[in-house]
């Protein structure tokens, strides 16, 4: 195996003159980068203070804003369902007069379908209290199944 080296030459011509460099864009904005990195750091404690207080202002202003904004569309929601709860006890209080036991003999009565001799309420009463057995009157041939 062997090796051949050719002896080096040696250029004696003039050096060509350097040509002007045209950096593309991403090159150019990392060299503004490092402008504002060298700003930054070359910049005094007061100011970097300032700079950072004047942020911290910003973000707290934009932070209590947007939950201001939203409390206000709370405030409209809760408006809105107090105002549709009192249209419905409204409704619910005018069918019930409707649809009262009194009101719905009469009506009856005056279309000829029964003839009621008096109209008793009966009294209304809780469903937590517990209602004793019924009395009869006559002879039950099924005894009663409940137990108290």
């Amino acid at each position: 195996m062997s090796v051949v080296s050719f002896p080096r030459r040696v250029d004696t011509r003039p050096a060509r003159p350097a040509r002007p460099q045209t950096r593309p864009a991403a090159r150019q904005h990392a060299s503004e980068r490092r402008g504002l990195r060298s700003r930054w750091v070359g910049a005094s404690t007061a100011r970097k203070s300032a700079c950072v207080l004047i942020i911290a202002v910003a973000l707290s202003l934009a932070g209590s804003m947007f939950v201001a904004n939203r409390q206000m569309q709370i405030h409209q929601l809760q408006t809105e369902l107090l105002q549709d709860q009192s249209t419905y006890a409204v409704q619910v209080g005018s069918l019930t007069e409707k649809s009262a036991p009194s009101l719905i003999a009469s009506q009856a009565g005056a279309l000829h379908l029964v003839q009621p001799v008096t109209v008793t309420q009966v009294p209304s009463t809780s469903l937590d209290v517990i209602l004793p057995l019924p009395k009869f009157l006559g002879y039950a041939p099924v005894t009663s199944r409940t137990t108290r």
